[in-house]
């Protein structure tokens, strides 16, 4: 992963570089976003998405580049019945993931005006996920006292690489002549890792 990350920072100091020094000589609009994401989805119980783009846009099409870091944090109730004592003990189970993602997309963009811009985006899909699922539980329950004498919950790490693809729309109001909001979607599938649904919101800087 640490590779991973190493190229993707590379590839994208190049590129900024590269946009600095093209931007006066081209027709290419250059953007950079960071946007905030609510994961819709129960692939891990939901959780957040925090994502920055690089964009580029020639006329009605472009391409985006993407980094990201996902994390999802949550409580189940792990419900056994207990015949005995004609009950059901619901014991809290706390579950963990985190996820880095990398995405290159084309888009292309069928509206714009002064005030606002449409993208449908298309493109390829990487994670590296780190999980922490429930992997067994032991305990004794006391009828008598109506609590556990002991609860002991044993943790699995489970690490995981997978490639997919992401399919999204882009709404971007401009605010300021380098500044806007943008409105976004990401629909996220991966082979043998589940799918996500994000919408979110952030801001992008014109150059």
């Amino acid at each position: 992963m640490k590779s991973f990350v190493t190229k993707f920072i590379v590839i994208a100091l190049l590129l900024v570089t590269h946009i600095l020094t093209l931007k006066a000589e081209d027709s290419i609009s250059y953007y950079v976003t960071l946007n905030y994401y609510w994961d819709l989805s129960d692939t891990y119980g939901g959780g957040n998405l925090f994502i920055g783009e690089i964009s580029g846009l020639k006329s009605w099409y472009g391409a985006k580049l993407g980094y990201g870091h996902f994390q999802s944090d949550y409580i189940f109730l792990f419900k056994v019945p207990y015949d005995e004592a004609n009950l059901e003990l619901q014991i809290p189970v706390h579950e963990m993931s985190y996820m880095k993602t990398g995405s290159i997309s084309g888009f292309i963009r069928p509206i714009e005006n002064k005030w606002f811009s449409t993208d449908f985006i298309l493109g390829a899909v990487y994670s590296s996920a780190t999980s922490f699922y429930l992997k067994t539980i032991e305990y004794s329950y006391n009828i008598e006292k109506g609590s556990f004498d002991y609860l002991i919950k044993d943790y699995q790490l489970v690490r995981r690489n997978r490639v997919g693809y992401q399919v999204g729309i882009d709404l971007t109001f401009n605010v300021l002549k380098n500044l806007a909001i943008q409105l976004s979607s990401r629909i996220q599938d991966f082979k043998k890792g589940g799918s996500f649904f994000f919408t979110g919101t952030g801001i992008c800087f014109k150059f």
